[in-house]
């Protein structure tokens, strides 16, 4: 299994809501969070060839770009009247979804030795690529907090001297943060005289737990307020791979090449940032819109697991080597802006020696 590095890109635009309901003095505050997020993910696996033609690359895992993709994040918490607080919060996107088709004069073969092995992988006139990804990640967080006081005429803080300021707050935070990316890859080929599809397909899965710690602030006027976090949560990562066997259509069994799967275990990170500008709608909601950055490192991307070595069935062919050395990338990013726009990345390893090797 590999890992290796790749960015997600999110754009977070427009309809995020955030309600702060305070209740009775020496009661604790109440807030809750709800972002619609829009995000746009960058793909930096490594760029490995999936299909040529005429001896040239056609069709390589970096062209899978993703689109804009919806997404959500929440936070409910609460603050008591002595500054100290807990929180828990949620991000989701679903579904990411990126495709790729080249084509050529019916001599569109995937990479040897599988184009050699498998009579659906050579001579055909089209192929597509697919990859498919999840991001799913719950934070809790316990914080202290400090207030500047608010207006003051003498205050030695120029904001503090403006008309219309409210108050300004900081919050040291301390808690743990997990984060699940689930993805999929897929090459079909077609056309080219035979009528039966040659299909790869694989699934990777990536979960990350640490300690989070981080810094929070926000400052407040009649009507507008910002805000802007920044928080980091060094992680144990949980890695793991599958691949469906590769067959033979029209003879299946045995399998050109049987099912296969590994498991990994690493070191990870999750840098987390944010501003936040909000519009007051009334002493309980307000309008966000913003810019999130997202970054995490040792993940399993599904494009680096790809594998074209052809292992126990057909030991008087040589494997390929692979096109790149599974090395450790710096990550990946997702971006946002609703209320913001994130960005994650995503980090790898190289393979275990005897069994398939996890990419990142």
């Amino acid at each position: 299994m590999r890992r290796n590095a790749r960015a997600l890109a999110a754009l977070l635009i427009g309809t995020a809501l955030a309600v702060n309901t305070p209740l009775p003095a020496a009661e604790p505050e109440a807030y809750a969070i709800a972002d619609v997020l829009f995000l746009q993910r960058d793909n930096q696996s490594t760029d490995q060839p999936l299909a040529a033609s005429a001896g040239n690359a056609i069709l390589t895992t970096s062209q899978l770009q993703f689109p804009t993709q919806p997404g959500l994040r929440l936070f409910y918490g609460s603050v008591n009247d002595g500054d100290a607080g807990w929180e828990v919060g949620y991000l989701g996107v679903w579904n990411m979804f990126a495709s790729r088709t080249a084509g050529g004069p019916d001599d569109v073969q995937a990479q040897d030795p599988l184009a050699l092995l498998v009579p659906e992988f050579n001579g055909r006139g089209l192929a597509r690529a697919t990859y498919a990804a999840t991001l799913n990640s719950i934070e809790t967080n316990v914080f202290t907090r400090a207030a500047d006081g608010g207006y003051r005429r003498d205050a030695a803080e120029p904001w503090r001297r403006c008309d219309g300021y409210c108050r300004g707050t900081f919050d040291w935070l301390a808690g743990f943060r997990w984060a699940g990316l689930d993805e999929s890859a897929g090459l079909t080929l077609t056309g080219g005289g035979n009528p039966l599809p040659g299909v790869y397909s694989l699934r990777s899965s990536s979960n990350l737990f640490g300690g989070q710690l981080g810094g929070r602030g926000r400052m407040e006027w009649e009507r507008w307020a910002v805000e802007g976090w920044a928080k980091a949560a060094l992680c144990g990562t949980a890695m793991s791979q599958s691949q469906d066997p590769i067959v033979d259509a029209a003879v299946p069994d045995p399998p050109i090449r049987p099912a296969q799967s590994s498991n990994e275990g690493g070191v990870g990170f999750i840098g987390d940032i944010n501003a936040t500008l909000v519009y007051r709608l009334t002493e309980t909601w307000g309008l966000r819109a913003g810019y999130n950055l997202i970054w995490l490192s040792g993940v399993a991307l599904a494009p680096n697991q790809f594998d074209r070595r052809s292992p126990g069935l057909h030991p008087g062919l040589p494997d390929a080597p692979s096109t790149k050395s599974p090395r450790r990338k710096p990550g990946s990013m997702i971006h946002a802006n609703p209320r913001h726009r994130a960005a994650v990345r995503l980090a790898g390893r190289r393979p275990l020696p005897g069994k398939p090797a996890i990419r990142a």
